[in-house]
């Protein structure tokens, strides 16, 4: 199956072509995250269980996980005491970044899934079934 892509609403702007992480893993729990820092965000969605998760999903992601981790020539820049540590022990900078997502329901962030094979509307995140490619 070809990359999966989500659209939502967040606060009124509608955000499309985003960035899934994890399609079909976590029962459509899915959760807005918005790297900022520069002119415009980077949204992502990624599913997993909590928020908690997702961060760390993002962290371990091979292409977008070096947007929050930090290289080890700048560990001297963040005090041990004041560090946010990856599932990989990787130190975290989270200083820019936001998440949207309510706990405790079926879609935390309600967004669409689209791509190659899905319905022209959509499905949503829960309705996605993952197709490993063999």
């Amino acid at each position: 199956m070809s990359e999966i892509k989500a659209n939502g609403n967040l606060h009124g702007h509608e955000l499309t072509d985003l960035p899934v992480l994890n399609p079909g893993d976590w029962f459509g729990k899915t959760w807005l995250i918005e790297i900022g820092g520069s002119y415009s965000s980077l949204f992502l969605i990624v599913e997993a269980n909590s928020l908690s998760d997702a961060i760390d999903e993002l962290a371990d992601n091979e292409k977008y996980g070096h947007l929050i981790v930090v290289e080890d020539e700048y560990l001297g820049d963040y005090p041990e005491d004041d560090r946010h540590y990856g599932p990989s022990g990787q130190v975290l900078d989270l200083d820019h970044l936001m998440a949207y997502g309510q706990e405790g329901v079926e879609i935390p962030f309600p967004c669409r899934y689209h791509g190659e094979g899905l319905p022209d509307e959509g499905v949503l995140p829960t309705e996605f079934e993952h197709v490993d490619s063999e």
